[in-house]
């Protein structure tokens, strides 16, 4: 006989619970959990049997690990959190079994026991999937940063007891993560961060590490991909690694990527770019990203542009999406740099996957740049690039941004111009603020008017902390389309009330804030905000000093 377990809500008290006490068990019946319900689990969840089904309208809040069988079902348009924010602080969390759609889209609300929207919480950023295969989709939309710190999936079975390895490859992750809404675009994966800017190295969350499949629309679309491997410094072959697929008419229904480091396509020099000897290919010093349609042999032409987020590429005049090693797609469709590089013209996987890179000439280059460095110095941040060789150089041109994306002119500084020994140049820049990361590049410039770039360095100045002041706050991105972070650096704890206020004088947001010694960072949700100038107040509740700062939604 099937049991029916009715949950309106739930109401509970903190206190101090060990993770597997407390825990939801479901062996078989129905659980319905109507809206605006809230069921907070402060252990484990387990669903099971075929009989199992878990009809979610409400919120689900989970303080343990989620267990499953393959065969319980889950549907309902509620929210499932994993969270340990009460109890288990300081605990790894996972989800195992088959909290998924099993099989392709026919198979979503079937044989499903995927999350509608599932949100990610955990206070050491990371949820991971244990197990083989299929083990957590969402029909929705995943929030990467539901909680005080932003999360990444990890898709692997990495044991419950001491440390793990990281594998170095994606296709050594055992699990697989699933977006089963099949509409295009970034959106449902909800606090990501991609960027389009490249060299993202250091951002260790807000992506999917290992692999991941997604849904794809007969009618076709952009999807993006935000996945990679573990988190690595600059100039690593790992971390972040953004690209996207965008498939006209097609049936690939579900699609999954993953990326792998160091993999050797040095094929046969091709000519390609309007007749370029391409040389050089990225796999050995990269990487590249894999491909294959994993539930039909699908057919359809397809875009596919890449944002790599490491910084050892050569530099080079002209660059092409390479395909299983080979030049496939449209004809010398290329462009001046890895980074937002697109091509299209595509046809179908292999299912083994299908490898795609970059290439491009190696001979003959303008310059040849060697590394390019920023550090700051007390009062002033030193930026220094080296050069193996000039052909034909008139200048260098220093360029500066406060976000990453919108670069601003610095200064030139003359080339030696054509030279076989190495060079170095290097540029002190005084007009900075403290607490404030500039990004820097060089774009050199030869005496045809061609001009590359190199990678983009990161670097900031501080000062012994004095108290509280505007320069000890800082407000990114800015401007935003979505959400802004604010990080306020203080030498001691303090209470501060926060008033945002549009450009008319209205009270946007108000609310009394706790910042503790040391460095302190604030989500500010601006999605429901009209498009205009914002003025945010900061006042300390004790010495009454107040500091603005201005901000632009998009």
């Amino acid at each position: 006989m099937r049991h029916l377990l009715l949950i309106s809500a739930i109401l509970s008290t903190a206190y101090s619970i060990a993770q597997h006490n407390n825990e939801f068990y479901n062996d078989g019946s129905l659980v319905h959990v109507q809206a605006g319900a809230e069921v907070h689990v402060w252990g484990d969840v387990h669903m099971y049997q075929a009989t199992g089904d878990l009809e979610n309208y409400g919120l689900i809040k989970m303080q343990g690990n989620a267990y499953s069988d393959n065969l319980f079902q889950q549907s309902g348009t509620g929210v499932f959190r994993v969270e340990n924010s009460d109890v288990n602080n300081g605990e790894r969390q996972f989800i195992s079994g088959s909290y998924a759609v099993r099989g392709g889209q026919a198979m979503t609300g079937v044989n499903d026991g995927s999350f509608y929207d599932l949100e990610l919480a955990n206070d050491q950023g990371i949820v991971y999937l244990v197990g083989t295969g299929y083990i957590a989709d969402v029909r929705h939309s995943v929030d990467f940063w539901a909680g005080a710190n932003q999360n990444r999936i990890y898709t692997h079975d990495i044991g419950m007891i001491g440390a793990y390895t990281d594998p170095a490859n994606g296709v050594n992750y055992t699990g697989i993560f699933g977006m089963m809404n099949p509409d295009a675009g970034l959106s449902n994966f909800i606090n990501n961060t991609a960027t389009l800017n490249g060299n993202m190295s250091g951002i260790d969350n807000g992506y999917v590490q290992g692999k991941l499949r997604r849904a794809i629309a007969a009618a076709g679309g952009i999807y993006g991909y935000p996945l990679g491997l573990e988190p690595a410094g600059a100039g690593a072959q790992r971390g972040f690694q953004y690209i996207e697929l965008g498939p006209a008419f097609n049936n690939y229904d579900v699609v999954l990527s993953y990326f792998q480091t160091a993999s050797d396509n040095s094929f046969a020099v091709q000519l390609e770019c309007s007749g370029e000897t391409m040389d050089y290919f990225g796999g050995l010093d990269h990487g590249e990203w894999m491909f294959s349609d994993i539930t039909t042999v699908g057919t359809g032409t397809y875009q596919v542009q890449v944002w790599p987020q490491d910084d050892n590429y050569i530099i080079a005049p002209v660059w092409g999406i390479t395909k299983d090693n080979s030049f496939q797609g449209t004809a010398n469709q290329c462009g001046p740099s890895p980074v937002g590089l697109l091509r299209s013209g595509f046809n179908a996987f292999a299912l083994n996957p299908s490898e795609f890179n970059v290439a491009a000439p190696l001979s003959a280059l303008p310059v040849q740049f060697v590394d390019i460095h920023a550090e700051g110095i007390v009062d002033h941040i030193k930026v220094t690039w080296n050069v193996a060789s000039e052909l034909n150089v008139s200048h260098y041109e220093l360029e500066r941004s406060e976000d990453g994306i919108t670069f601003d002119h610095v200064t030139d500084i003359s080339a030696v111009g054509t030279t076989t020994t190495p060079q170095t140049y290097s540029y002190d820049d005084y007009d900075v603020r403290y607490f404030q990361q500039y990004y820097y590049r060089v774009r050199s410039v030869d005496f045809d008017g061609y001009y590359d770039y190199t990678p983009t360095v990161v670097a900031s100045i501080s000062k012994e902390m004095d108290g509280f002041d505007e320069s000890t706050v800082n407000v990114y991105p800015n401007p935003s389309q979505n959400n802004f972070v604010m990080s306020v650096l203080s030498n001691d704890d303090r209470q501060i009330e926060m008033a945002i206020y549009n450009v008319v004088g209205q009270i946007v947001e108000h609310k009394q804030l706790y910042i503790s010694e040391g460095n302190t960072v604030i989500k500010i949700n601006a999605e429901d905000w009209a498009v205009g100038v914002y003025n945010i107040e900061l006042t300390d509740l004790e010495t009454g000093k107040t500091i603005n700062k201005r901000i632009i939604k998009q």
